[in-house]
């Protein structure tokens, strides 16, 4: 299950991805909008969990803490920084209750992937 609803976001990002090269901008779930029209919050939310996430990782290097990473432990942590980002900008603002909605989502596919995560990272590493 956690693999199939990774799979429906891999492709949702595709097509959102090339979307924006042609000139359309998609936001979440599937509203199609101007660049101007992507909400603020929504904005705000990802690139701070853009920055959280490069601290995370610039942290664990400046520590001497270097090791290999899976691509899913890279989705999990920044899916992560993303539900902590999100959670307190909409705490902070006032926004519709469809927005918590969406943050819920967010937070399932976040665990989902931590689910994923589990038996890949220790099959890897053990067999190193």
């Amino acid at each position: 299950m956690a693999n199939g609803v990774i799979a429906f976001f891999v492709l949702w990002t595709l097509a959102v991805s090339v979307a924006e090269f042609i000139g359309v901008t998609i936001h979440f779930p599937w509203v199609i909008a101007g660049v101007d029209e992507i909400p603020l919050h929504r904005l705000q939310s990802l690139r701070i969990a853009i920055l959280l996430t490069f601290a995370h990782y610039g942290v664990l290097h400046l520590l001497g803490k270097n090791q290999e990473y899976l691509p899913i432990h890279f989705l999990s942590q920044f899916l992560f920084y993303l539900v902590i980002s999100g959670g307190i900008i909409l705490y902070k603002i006032e926004v519709s209750d469809w927005e918590y909605g969406i943050l819920a989502l967010f937070t399932i596919v976040w665990l989902l992937t931590v689910i994923a995560a589990k038996p890949l990272n220790r099959d890897y590493f053990k067999n190193k």
